[in-house]
């Protein structure tokens, strides 16, 4: 059985620019426009994978297509390329609802969990990998196997294989396309209202400051968005007394459950409660500030796992009684 060289290199500088060198330019591109961040450790291990891959795709080529053994070697290389996208989409973090992406757009973050992507594309190798693997067993006894003596069976993964890869590709193409008809905003804030407590003043020990945070949310997407939590804090961004609020001290915050944000509606002035609590009024009284305020979105869209985070700074503050 003689070694196929010349298709085994072609093959392996193709698989070398697929694996390696195109996810590799992909992310430096997006790092360049700063929308996404990748580790170090993220980039070495697909270029470590990378290899493996390449491996798997030069061995699959090293023996003629009619052998059992080209069959075997091709059923593990789509099998590994199914681990290769499951990593690329991670799928590898159990116990963790985020995977490996974030997008960084000051003042925007938002970090995307993409397992079922992942599981997805390695449910769909593993149809089409066994193809191969049937495939691979007649010929070694030299016998065919077909499904109630119609079709063969190998075909018959293949064509399931294919179809839930352009559901695959569909399902891409609809988050694509509802993520580019989602709209988030919201509105300045109106001004806060005391609480001046039982204590009489100047003693703001027991007061309390509250104000409501309003936003809209135009979801003309294909799905709809469901049990999304909002969240909002207010922090010191700076302050004329580091000592007493020092950057970054939280004062305040509160959240929300909003059911659902149905698809093709545009939800406006819903709104979530800020409380600032006692904890911190009498140093808030005597303090100007600039405060930052932090609006949190997590939810589910499309089986998408995602957190978006909103900052908002140079608040001015001056306490009034």
């Amino acid at each position: 059985m003689a070694i196929q060289i010349t298709k085994m290199i072609m093959h392996g500088i193709l698989s070398a620019v697929l694996y390696i060198a195109l996810p590799l330019i992909l992310f430096e591109v997006i790092s360049m426009m700063g929308l996404m961040t990748f580790t170090q450790e993220f980039k070495t291990t697909i270029i470590i994978i990378g290899i493996i891959g390449v491996v798997f795709s030069m061995l699959s080529h090293a023996f003629p297509k009619d052998t059992s053994a080209n069959r075997l070697i091709a059923f593990g290389s789509i099998i590994y390329s199914g681990i290769y996208l499951f990593y690329l989409f991670g799928g590898f973090t159990p116990g963790v609802q985020l995977g490996n992406y974030s997008i960084n757009v000051p003042p925007l973050q938002v970090l995307l969990g993409l397992q079922v992507i992942a599981w997805l594309l390695l449910g769909s190798s593993g149809l089409r990998a066994l193809k191969y693997l049937i495939e691979a067993v007649e010929l070694r006894k030299n016998k065919e196997y077909r499904v109630k003596k119609k079709f063969k069976l190998s075909k018959f993964f293949k064509v399931l294989g294919t179809i839930l890869g352009l559901i695959i590709f569909g399902y891409l193409g609809s988050i694509v396309y509802s993520g580019m008809n989602l709209g988030f905003s919201f509105h300045p804030l109106s001004g806060f209202v005391r609480d001046p407590g039982v204590l009489p003043d100047p003693d703001f020990s027991d007061d309390t400051i509250s104000t409501n945070i309003t936003f809209d949310l135009n979801n003309q997407g294909l799905y709809a968005i469901y049990n999304a939590y909002v969240g909002v804090e207010l922090r010191i961004q700076d302050s004329m007394n580091l000592s007493l609020l020092p950057i970054g001290l939280k004062i305040g915050g509160g959240g929300k459950t909003f059911e659902t944000f149905h698809s093709f509606t545009n939800n406006i002035n819903n709104s979530v409660t800020l409380v600032i609590g006692s904890t911190y009024m009498m140093e808030l009284a005597t303090t100007d500030a600039t405060l930052e305020l932090i609006l949190s979105f997590n939810t589910v869209y499309a089986s998408i796992l995602i957190n978006l985070n909103i900052t908002v700074g140079d608040i001015p503050w001056s306490f009034t009684p």
